[in-house]
């Protein structure tokens, strides 16, 4: 298959099977000596979709890695796999008891909330602005999280992509893509520019993919590309 079949056939975009290349996820066929076109094996699709999977069940891409390895290593088993589905559901349920206490914040506020009258009566605004405790701190113990990453892994997680964006014909546009590019958990930041035809985002790359950007933007009905990473 050359690399648009294979993407098609994997339910990716090229840009997402060539970022998967960089990444080391799946191997680049050699060229042909008489110049044609890369073939792609069937394996490729095979492994692509796998890497999607288990994205979507909240694995990083340096863990996918590891998966992948896992399935090559001779003297691996099924604990070894166990253990780190383990590891990635202890991790979410962390995430899911700060999403609860979030919730029970922001219920919190809302309920003191006049929902009218001058800014300075706003209660919301009044408690986001308080010294002291956080809102999202109870008077129950929080659940044990999974420890954190050491503050250079955290540094060095970090990265600013730039895309370039296909079909934005004004600022408008250049609005929306801001919108659905920032409501992606893990993006730090966001600046499209509608005159360039491009936006830079700066993301935690263990949160989220570049070619999760990619994906959120042409459902916005836009094409987006990696430029630069």
């Amino acid at each position: 298959m050359t690399i648009s079949k294979a993407a098609r056939a994997a339910g990716v975009s090229v840009e997402t099977l060539r970022f998967y290349e960089r990444k080391g996820l799946i191997e680049q066929p050699p060229r042909p000596r008489d110049g044609g076109y890369r073939v792609y094996p069937d394996d490729t699709v095979h492994r692509v979709r796998f890497i999607r999977r288990a994205q979507e069940l909240g694995f990083s891409l340096r863990e996918v890695a590891d998966l992948l390895a896992l399935r090559q290593a001779s003297r691996a088993d099924a604990g070894d796999v166990q253990h780190r589905a383990l590891a990635k559901l202890r991790d979410v349920d962390a995430k899911i008891a700060h999403l609860q206490r979030m919730r029970a914040a922001l219920t919190d506020l809302l309920a003191g909330c006049p929902g009218e009258g001058a800014l300075r009566g706003c209660s919301i605004l009044g408690a986001l602005e308080q010294a002291g405790d956080s809102p999202l701190r109870t008077s129950s113990p929080a659940p044990a999280a999974t420890p954190s990453l050491r503050e250079d892994d955290q540094e060095s997680a970090m990265q600013t992509v730039k895309l370039h964006i296909d079909g934005m014909h004004c600022d408008g546009c250049a609005e929306i893509v801001r919108r659905v590019l920032e409501r992606q958990a893990g993006v730090a930041g966001v600046s499209v520019s509608h005159a360039d035809g491009e936006a830079r985002v700066a993301i935690d790359t263990t949160r989220v993919s570049v070619e999760r950007l990619v994906e959120v933007v042409d459902a916005a009905g836009y094409r987006a590309g990696v430029e630069e990473a």
